[in-house]
């Protein structure tokens, strides 16, 4: 099957479906009319699905000619909190809401594949389920959990999922073994001191000074406490802290992220910022509150899977447009959970353009060739019908 060809002719269609999700953006667990136009593209298809699986998710189904096992496609369905700044007639519509991840062109990735799939039942050994996602931004809960909890993937032998990329040069696809994307924690401390005249410090207990010495400590968990050849990052994005100048801090809140790959390593790192934030109250003379909230697993993905994709990207586009990396990337996904329980894979789709600003993924003027849904819905297609082949 020439999926690439049929895809090709479905370009202008695939263009109006990412378009329409583009400008009705929505956040996590918010995504009623994004649910809407994916269940109005679906009745097109006469392709059956459920709706409101852990949600607003939909989980649809297509059944082909011949018996065989279960393959499932997933896209991720949620916007971020921001204004779109792109000059665009299909601008977002609601304010402070934009697709600046790519999960518009997920999502039309799975619905041009499931146009594909249903026009060549006769030539599917099996099932594939098609998973929209809600919630994946919602770190660290996500919105896999509910899907898986809903028991309707339980009969699914393998799952696939992508992420448009802007790092890597277009159409080029990127996949490896084992470790692709990291653990993604977050943690919240306060410290909480007393007030006090800022010219009599020893009549209160700073807490600014509390939370300063934290965030140091912090820095030899990963520089002297980890193995150099595990990455890890600990990060500190919020420091918050004081009412006035003259007035000592009374409470300081520091929060952040950790990334890590292995599991011992983010379980350590977990006891010693505790051991640590409690240390430095009590010497301080303060008190502690200290949250840890362990979100996304690593994303490990299975040899075999990972084998079906790469043969998929040569059948589909040539040798030349597969990427072997070496190396995982820091961020986060919770197609982790799937990888948990069903073995897949998740592979990267590189969007960026030679020559032009390439903006990253949650920019405000993240934007993408519109060339590459035909051909992400294409591979998509193309891996589903290769798996169940093989199986």
């Amino acid at each position: 099957m020439n999926f690439l060809e049929q895809s090709k002719k479905n370009h202008d269609f695939l263009v109006k479906i990412r378009r329409e999700l583009h400008m009705n953006a929505e956040t996590s667990q918010n995504e009623v009319e994004t649910s809407k136009i994916i269940m109005k593209y679906l009745d097109e298809f006469n392709i059956p699905y459920k709706s409101e699986i852990g949600g607003h998710g939909i989980i649809a189904e297509i059944k082909g000619d011949n018996d065989g096992k279960t393959v499932a496609l997933r896209a991720d369905m949620d916007a971020l909190e921001m204004e779109e700044e792109n000059d665009i007639d299909f601008k977002a519509k609601n304010k402070n809401v934009m697709h600046s991840c790519g999960h518009d062109s997920h999502m039309t990735f799975v619905l041009g594949a499931a146009k594909l799939l249903n026009e060549n039942k006769n030539k599917i050994n099996g099932k594939v389920k098609l998973v929209f996602q809600p919630a994946e931004e919602l770190s660290p809960i996500g919105g896999a959990p509910k899907i898986l909890e809903s028991g309707l993937l339980n009969d699914v032998d393998a799952i696939f999922g992508s992420h448009v990329w802007p790092d890597l040069p277009f159409g080029k696809i990127a996949i490896k073994e084992g470790a692709m994307m990291a653990n993604s924690d977050h943690f919240t401390v306060k410290f909480r001191g007393a007030s006090s005249h800022a010219a009599k410090p020893h009549e209160g207990v700073d807490a600014i000074v509390m939370g300063v010495q934290f965030v140091n400590a912090i820095q030899t968990l990963i520089s002297r406490n980890t193995d150099p050849m595990n990455s890890a990052v600990l990060t500190v994005g919020r420091f918050i802290a004081g009412t006035r100048y003259n007035v000592m801090a009374e409470e300081c809140l520091v929060d952040g992220t950790c990334r890590t790959f292995s599991e011992e390593d983010r379980q350590r790192i977990y006891e010693d910022m505790k051991n640590l934030a409690e240390a430095i109250a009590s010497v301080n003379h303060g008190s502690v509150d200290y949250n840890y909230g362990f979100g996304y697993p690593a994303l490990l993905n299975e040899k075999s899977s990972v084998e079906i994709v790469k043969n998929s990207v040569k059948e589909v586009f040539g040798e030349e447009s597969l990427l072997e990396i070496s190396k995982p990337a820091m961020t986060a996904e919770d197609f982790a959970f799937y990888l948990e329980k069903i073995k897949g894979a998740f592979y990267w789709v590189g969007i960026g353009t030679e020559g032009e600003k390439n903006y990253p993924l949650h920019s405000n003027k993240f934007f993408l060739n519109e060339e590459i849904l035909h051909r992400g819905s294409a591979l998509m297609a193309g891996i589903a019908v290769n798996f169940l082949n093989e199986n």
